[in-house]
């Protein structure tokens, strides 16, 4: 990679978070006003009772207070300063600040990771190497979710965000030539996105190996 793409690169990704932390406020006073909850059903649905689960990119802590009040220890990571903050303050449980290029998690401690509209910012040729590390932190047996909005591949929206979209393809490759996975089911959904954009979405539930 040439310098200049590697600071188009870099700048995509601060760009991204930049807009997060602007608009942390205005984003997350809109997203609790959605509630994905047959996503989060579906995804409880596959974890033992009172497990332990990664909400990875949590966002304003919606999701994470939703599992919270189902009875499950959850930790949450972000990589906006201003989300993780006002995510701390909705939940009451400290959301770390961190990457998905560089989290590096607890071998084998969750029973689940969340991944609701979070993965999607992140560059494709880094999935394949984020996921394996995501996969490290999961028990043998246990869950990953991601959703991903209906696209082909990286694309920057109107306000300078990173967006990495997916066909059942690309997604089914992602998951099923690394070995790490096991029973992918894929699958779509018609739903807004923040602020209320109608969104064709693509999700993925899959199994740690």
């Amino acid at each position: 990679m040439t310098v200049r793409a590697l600071k188009l690169s870099l700048g995509d990704s601060e760009d991204t978070i930049a807009w997060y932390d602007r608009s942390a406020a205005a984003y997350s006073d809109d997203t609790l006003k959605r509630d994905p909850v047959d996503l989060c059903n579906a995804f409880v649905g596959r974890l033992p009772e009172r497990g332990v689960i990664l909400d990875a990119g949590s966002g304003s802590g919606r999701d994470t207070l939703a599992f919270l009040g189902h009875g499950f220890e959850v930790e949450a990571f972000d990589a906006s300063q201003e989300l993780a903050r006002l995510s701390s303050t909705l939940t009451g449980r400290k959301t770390q600040v961190a990457r998905f290029e560089t989290y590096v998690g607890p071998q084998a401690r969750y029973d689940g990771i969340w991944a609701f509209a979070s993965l999607l910012h992140v560059r494709e040729p880094d999935l394949p190497d984020v996921l394996a590390r995501l996969a490290r932190t999961l028990k043998s047996g246990g869950c990953l979710f991601a959703n991903f909005k209906v696209g082909d591949g990286e694309r920057c929206d109107e306000f300078g965000r990173l967006y990495t979209d997916m066909d059942e393809r690309r997604l089914q490759a992602l998951f099923s030539g690394s070995g790490l996975w096991t029973e992918v089911e894929i699958g779509t959904q018609q739903a807004s996105a923040a602020f209320g954009t109608p969104t064709a979405w693509i999700s993925v539930f899959a199994l740690r190996a």
